[in-house]
């Protein structure tokens, strides 16, 4: 609820380029807001439960319904095909290395003092 607050009043800020709306503008805004965030939930609605909103309440199934999530032979199971993401994953990689090395090379050499 509060990130389509915070998306409305962003959307709102930048759709009017900066000047001050008057009181019929901003409540003409929220009526198509509301209109848009109505056919959305509409949209999900017709596409059913697998649109990645999970029902509360799951129908009984049987043994015979079971159905396997991935394929037995599937060899790219936990493999991303998102570049960007592969890319956050590659740099986040390299920058822990980097700050790992850096601070077990930045400890200080410790030298050997001759006692008299």
């Amino acid at each position: 609820m509060a990130a389509r607050i915070a998306a409305r009043y962003i959307s709102r800020r930048l759709s009017s380029g900066g000047k001050v709306l008057s009181e019929e503008e901003k409540a003409a805004e929220n009526v198509f807001i509301k209109k848009m965030e109505q056919e959305k939930l509409e949209k999900m609605g017709r596409k059913g439960p697998n649109s990645g909103v999970e029902t509360p309440a799951k129908p009984e199934s049987t043994a015979g319904d079971v159905k396997p999530t991935t394929p037995p032979s599937s060899s790219t199971a936990g493999t991303s095909t998102d570049q960007n993401r592969n890319y956050a994953v590659l740099a986040g990689t390299i920058a822990g290395v980097s700050a790992l090395g850096w601070y077990l090379l930045s400890k200080p050499k410790k030298s050997e003092e001759v006692v008299d």
